[in-house]
Order: structure tokens, then sequence, then C-alpha cells
């Protein structure tokens, strides 16, 4: 205290008034504010809940030629369409309705090594997904099924049938930095013009046993451009050195007012008690573009090519199940996890599984006898987590979501192209026989 007073010999008396202020004579406005808040959300968040719930879900089991010649931009562009989810809301929409951004679930998954593609989506949107889906793969066959997740119960408190592992995707760097695309992939000088970087995980997933369930599940949300294209502008600014627009402060914004009530520049106030001047400096706009190094000048390139793109907000879930003894096979999961490291390098961004929070497993730090009980806690939590953000595709269970273009999806989900050395494998679920349109002079019997 005596520093304090040294350093402000009034503090006693402002810390007296700003306690008056605030508990004694005005406490009662603070607490009635935290309240109406605390309810406030709690509205929001059951308008938000119920809003999903009303919603009509379907799931899509898409299957195409053994012989798939067509390049991946064709998914890319299949994305592009399906954005058409994306639609604003107003205020009231938002804040009193509940109404929010809703999403689809791409997925990827192995029945004991049977490989299937299947997407969740709002009903009302059947007919733009099947109509994007024919239209770049005319050969394709969309059906209708169920949820494969329904009638799985799980619950780690109660040792039953099955067991899990899971975890979540992050990346390693900003999002606006682009992982590598399957344009990265394709080589128009090589003998093999084309490499399928998701080849390494359809191969994991036609390893697994009949006994065994694994599942990739990519939640995707559709953003309008100005929701995170900004952000991609500002760190392109940052790269090549132009200074960035100013942002108002919390402090800023908080003085304002008080500004304008005393008609009082409080910027022009604050220099001139800190300068002895009350002009703001100005400084020159300046771009380092010319000393930057060419990794620079391509990272900047490679931001500006992601922002140019349709975006969505993502969330990447793996999950592997299987029966609750010695079958429950937890080295695959180095198989599993390992199938997304061609999609990085050190110019581009990389995506990682989350070990720290979603990562299923428990380490102890000190001892493991003393710790088991906190541990077996804690690996139940996140088994809990885990099952149920991956059974009800939720947004909101794990790590928050980050941004991918269309490009980029395409990349992490697409069906495995074939090539004059490279055929499907029987295992991916692909249709029976190609469609072929009959002959225009066929001819046609009079009843």
């Amino acid at each position: 205290m005596e520093f304090l007073t040294k350093f402000a010999p009034n503090f006693s008396e402002i810390f007296k008034i700003t306690f008056l202020f605030t508990f004694k004579y005005y406490g009662w406005v603070l607490f009635v504010i935290v309240v109406i808040y605390m309810l406030w959300r709690l509205y929001r968040i059951e308008t938000m809940e119920g809003f999903v719930e009303s919603q009509k879900w379907i799931f899509l089991n898409i299957r195409v030629p053994r012989d798939n010649l067509t390049s991946t931009l064709a998914v890319e562009s299949i994305f592009s369409q399906m954005h058409a989810l994306h639609v604003g809301k107003t205020l009231a929409e938002t804040y009193i309705e509940g109404e929010i951004q809703l999403w689809y679930s791409l997925e990827i998954v192995s029945f004991g090594g049977k490989v299937s593609f299947i997407i969740r989506l709002p009903k009302k949107m059947k007919n733009v997904v099947e109509s994007a889906f024919y239209s770049q793969y005319p050969d394709a066959e969309i059906s209708e099924i169920e949820d494969y997740m329904k009638n799985v119960i799980y619950d780690p408190e109660k040792p039953g049938d099955v067991d899990i592992w899971g975890t979540e995707w992050k990346l390693n760097a900003d999002y606006v930095i682009p992982i590598k695309t399957y344009k990265d992939f394709e080589h128009p000088a090589a003998e093999e013009t084309v490499v399928d970087p998701l080849a390494p995980l359809f191969e994991s997933m036609t390893k697994i046993d009949p006994h065994e369930f694994f599942g990739v599940q990519i939640i995707i949300q559709p953003l309008a451009d100005n929701e995170w294209q900004p952000r991609g502008e500002k760190k392109v600014k940052e790269l090549i050195g132009e200074e960035p627009e100013h942002e108002m402060s919390f402090l800023e914004l908080f003085l304002k007012p008080f500004g304008w009530l005393a008609g009082v520049n409080y910027k022009k106030a604050l220099l001139a008690a800190g300068h002895g001047h009350g002009e703001e400096i100005q400084k020159s706009q300046k771009n380092d573009w010319m000393s930057l190094t060419d990794f620079q000048k391509e990272k900047v390139g490679l931001i500006e090519k992601k922002i140019g793109k349709q975006g969505y907000k993502t969330k990447i879930r793996f999950m592997y199940m299987a029966p609750d003894d010695e079958r429950f096979d937890l080295t695959k999961k180095s198989m599993f996890t390992g199938a997304y490291r061609p999609l990085g390098s050190e110019m581009t961004n990389k995506l990682r599984p989350d070990v720290a929070k979603t990562w299923t497993a428990a380490r102890y730090i000190f001892s493991p006898t003393l710790e088991k009980p906190f541990l077996d806690w804690i690996l139940k939590t996140k088994k809990r987590r885990m099952f149920k953000g991956f059974k009800g595709r939720d947004t909101h269970i794990g790590l928050p979501m980050f941004v991918l273009n269309t490009e980029e999806l395409a990349t992490l989900f697409h069906f495995p192209i074939t090539t004059e050395t490279q055929r499907m494998q029987a295992s991916i679920e692909q249709t029976q026989s190609k469609k072929v349109q009959p002959p225009v002079d066929l001819p046609v019997a009079d009843l």
C-alpha cells in the first residue's frame, strides 16, 4: 500500500470512491446486469438447440463408378454449389429466435473394411446436393439411408460391448494459410500424372478387420466472404510490411462516448499528455514487397489464393470403435493419423491431431498409481465427449472450428481416382454398372 501511496498520493481516496460507487450505491446495478446477461445466454442456448432440433436431417450414401476418371476439381465445384446453404440472418432471427447457420457432415466410414461415402445434410438441401453430384458424376448412385450411428450406444461408465478411440484435428498455423491441396499432387510431366493425396487413408480404411469401425467426420458450415476473408487480407499486409488498418480497442470504444459528451478528442488529449502536442503522428504507409524472399512471396500468394475461394468453418474428427476385448487394436491409430501427413509442408499449413485436449488418452505426470482415479475420470470424460460429438455431428463439442476453402475440402473428401496403374479397390463402395443412355434411333413398338 505504501508503494501505491507514493506512486499515486490520492490512491486511497480513489479506491474509496470506486468502492462506494461500485458496491455501496450502485452495486445492485452490476448484479442486475450480470443476472440479465446470464438469463439471456441461457435463453439463446435453449432457442438455438430448439432451432437445430426442429430441422429435418437426412443421410445420403454416394457411390461412383469403379473407373472414376473425373478430376477432383469436380468435387470442388460440388462444394461451391453446396455453399448455397448459407443464409444471412437478421438480428431478430439470431438473437431472439435462435437461428444459426446450418451445416453438412461429410463422412468417410469403414465398416470392417467396407468404405462408404456419406453426407448428412438438412433435408431442404437434398435436391441441391443431388443435382450438384449428378452434374459432375452422371453415373453416380445416390440413395437416402438411415443414420448408421442411430442404434449405437456407448458409455464409458458402463463397460459393455465396445470401446472407442478418437481425436479432433487442428491446423499448425493461422487458418488463412492453406494446406497442400490435390493440385499440388498433379504432375503433368510425370509418368503418373495424378497422385491421390487420400490414397494412404483409403488404404488404411480397407485394412481394418470385420469387427472394427473407423470413421472420418468433416463438419462444414458455410461462411460469407466478409466473415473470414478480411483476416487473410490482414495477414497479407502483415507479411508484406504494410501498416494494418486501425482497429478500435476496448479502451477507445469505452472513452468515445465520454469524449463526445465532453466535446473533447480523447486521442488528442491522451497524446498531448504523453508527447506535449495534440496532433497524432501520421505514419507513412510502407510496403516491403521488394525485399521479401521468394519463400515469403510464395506464402503471400498462397494466402491470396485461399481467400479467393468460398470458405467453410470446419471441424474434423477421427473415431475408431471395436469390441472391448483383446480385439480392440489401439496400435492402428498410427495408421490413421499418418494419413494426413502428406498434406503439409514448410511452405503450407499442416493438419495435426489434437493430442492435448481431444485425443482419448490420459498421461500421468508423477505416478500412474496415485493418479489412476483422476486419469480414469479424464479418459472417460474425453471418450464420452468424443462419442457424443461424433454421433450428434456437433459443432460445439471439442476444439473451435477453423476455416478451409472449397479446394482444401475437395482434397479431404473426394472419391478415389483411377489411373492406368491404380484402380479403385473393391472394398470401396461403387456402382455395380455404368449407366448408358439408350441410342436415339432405338425403335419403339406401337401398342
